[in-house]
């Protein structure tokens, strides 16, 4: 049909705005704009995991208190990290919304003010680590050498967490404002950074031989970096977003409507997070095989969650900006774009992981027990992959639109309700064991995938006011 371009959309980023003959005005989205958005969203992610892993890998050729240290460490540091990420999910939500109204100042404005509500977070989590740590290792049963050790290492990480709140909310800015690109490059010179500190400040193979120390030395000066590279860069300014050089100070009604979107989702992750633990509970009570199984499937079934959170990312910016422009029918289309490629991609990783599940493990042990379990949990995983593509699409939707109090009710409700009461029944009541507690995962993700959708399809996040 033919058509004729009149301005650009405010949003930019592949979007534009068309007449056609006897055809109201209307966004045309694409199935590439989605990807462009989601690509560098899943390779942040895989960074993500590989600090974790090289942390990990190297605390462990340093020995069983060092592996042990590092982890009881990371506990705490995920809980800090939690609020930080429920400023990130205020911030994308308002600054989409900024971006697609095309004012590029208020874009600014809010992002300025949840870096300065995520340095003041930051502050704070410092402050809890040098006060909590101790006691949370104790809490959690750590021997006396283990506790000694971690709270070496968070004693330094902690000096990070205002960079690392700082690092957190400023990508998702970025994000919110569709700029996918920054955050990926900036956390791969984080790994990258990590890593070459780690080796050469803590082992036997480098100069200094600092031990769990110079780990945490390499992570804080790592993030810290990341901090600079982001500030930098939203200090230059891009097309839709830069940051006010004048009048920084804080704002409390900028930052009151940054929160009103952001806590909800916080305590949204901070539930999910305190289920997990006892969910790690319900299985460590099954064997040091389960467990042992549980964990490997862990590990390789959050290579899965990559794509879902690349189009979460996406479906999320694009449904703010949408709304910000006031035309949320292209929020709508962004969204099943794509839920279309989470489903077709997730789809193809669920049929490997049903195929390959037994091989996958054995690359991680040669316990036959351990095998045959973590070999029947992926395959679990296999049937949870279209469920969570759904749940992680329209969520990330939802929050990008701002609804994150109906977030909140879906995910606490159903993994308290649903996940965790299946998984003891099933793994204890009927001793299934660990694929009965996968089963719980499986249900849950179905709930979740079901309540969002059917929010998502009310158009009820359309009237979502920030």
């Amino acid at each position: 049909m033919p058509h004729r371009e009149i301005r650009r959309a405010p949003a930019g980023l592949g979007i534009s705005r068309r007449v056609h003959r006897g055809v109201p005005a209307h966004w045309t989205l694409t199935l590439s704009v989605v990807l462009g958005l989601a690509w560098p969203a899943v390779l942040e992610q895989l960074l993500n995991i590989v600090v974790d892993w090289t942390d990990a890998y190297l605390a462990g050729h340093l020995g069983t208190i060092a592996l042990a240290a590092v982890g009881l460490s990371g506990q705490l540091t995920n809980l800090v990290a939690v609020f930080f990420g429920a400023l990130g999910v205020g911030a994308t939500a308002l600054v989409a919304r900024a971006v697609g109204a095309g004012d590029r100042d208020q874009a600014g404005r809010i992002t300025l003010q949840a870096l300065l509500g995520a340095g003041a977070l930051g502050l704070a989590g410092t402050a809890l680590a040098g006060i909590g740590g101790a006691w949370l290792f104790a809490a959690l049963g750590a021997e006396p050498a283990v506790s000694a050790a971690a709270r070496v290492y968070l004693n330094i990480v902690a000096f990070s967490f205002p960079a690392m709140a700082v690092l957190f909310v400023g990508n998702a800015a970025l994000r919110g404002a569709g700029d996918t690109l920054t955050p990926m490059r900036t956390w791969a010179v984080v790994v990258f950074t990590n890593a070459a500190l780690a080796w050469v400040l803590s082992g036997p193979w480098g100069p200094f031989h600092l031990g769990v120390a110079g780990l945490g030395i390499a992570a804080a000066l790592a993030r810290t970096l990341g901090a600079v590279l982001v500030g930098a860069r939203l200090w230059r300014g891009t097309s839709r977003l830069a940051l006010p050089h004048r009048g920084l100070r804080p704002e409390w009604d900028v930052l009151q409507r940054i929160l009103r979107v952001g806590l909800p989702a916080g305590a949204e992750q901070l539930l999910l997070q305190l289920a997990l633990l006892n969910l790690t509970g319900v299985i460590t009570a099954l064997g040091t095989a389960a467990y042992a199984a549980h964990q490997i499937g862990l590990r390789v079934m959050s290579l899965s969650f990559l794509p879902g959170w690349g189009f979460a990312v996406a479906a999320s910016t694009l449904t703010g900006q949408a709304l910000g422009a006031r035309q949320p029918e292209a929020g709508r289309r962004a969204t099943f774009s794509a839920l279309f490629l989470a489903l077709a991609l997730m789809g193809t990783m669920g049929l490997a992981l049903a195929l390959g599940g037994p091989l996958l493990v054995d690359l991680f042990t040669e316990d036959p027990e351990v095998i045959a379990q973590g070999a029947a949990a992926l395959r679990i995983t296999a049937l949870i992959q279209p469920a969570m593509a759904v749940s992680f699409v329209f969520s990330g939707a939802l929050r990008g639109a701002g609804d994150t109090r109906y977030t909140l009710l879906i995910t606490a409700t159903s993994i308290w309700i649903v996940r965790l009461p299946i998984a003891i029944l099933f793994a204890h009541g009927l001793g299934w064991g660990l694929p009965g507690a996968w089963l719980g995962m499986l249900a849950d993700f179905a709930v979740r995938a079901s309540l969002f959708g059917w929010r998502f399809l009310s158009g009820a996040w359309e009237r979502i006011r920030v």
